[in-house]
């Protein structure tokens, strides 16, 4: 029963699967519940786990923006605006799937590359570099949840609203 599995892991995991499988070319499917529990792992996961970290260490004047001058958080913008040209890209041409693929490419590299090489600077003394890096932060979440929310509309929203409010 699929809403079995939509009660289980989130309507999220089940619609980006199937956005992001050939069965959208209208190519047969082997459905297999152990990838969608593996994209709700790496994706919704992750991204709540970046998430934790982003309202542990952030206080309420941190604005969102993209004008810090350190190398990772250039990288990390750089990496989402070529997300948004990609997923921009396949919806334009109506290739759902050349427009769900590339999230989990980008939580990954926003969670093991970005977040894990900026965790000194998020927990550091260095109050200014701590804020540059929580603004590069709270910016690329924004970005993320708006152009995933046409792909995970439910945990798009509770991200928004999360990163909007702090």
């Amino acid at each position: 029963d699929p809403m079995e599995l939509v009660n289980r892991v989130g309507a999220d995991s089940m619609r980006y699967y199937l956005l992001s499988s050939s069965v959208i070319k209208g190519e047969d499917i082997n459905f297999s519940e152990k990838e969608v529990n593996e994209l709700q792992r790496k994706n919704i996961g992750r991204l709540h786990n970046v998430l934790l970290m982003y309202e542990t260490y952030t206080t309420a004047e941190v604005e969102g923006n993209d004008n810090s001058r350190d190398v990772l958080d250039q990288w990390i913008c750089v990496r989402s605006n070529e997300l948004v040209q990609e997923i921009t890209n396949g919806f334009v041409t109506y290739e759902l799937d050349k427009a769900t693929r590339p999230i989990t490419d980008f939580i990954d590299d926003l969670s093991i590359w970005y977040l894990r090489r900026s965790r000194d600077r998020l927990k550091g003394g260095n109050i200014e570099d701590k804020n540059r890096a929580l603004s590069t932060l709270k910016h690329v979440l924004k970005i993320l949840s708006l152009v995933m929310a046409p792909s995970m509309p439910f945990y798009a929203e509770y991200l928004f609203l999360r990163v909007k409010n702090k």
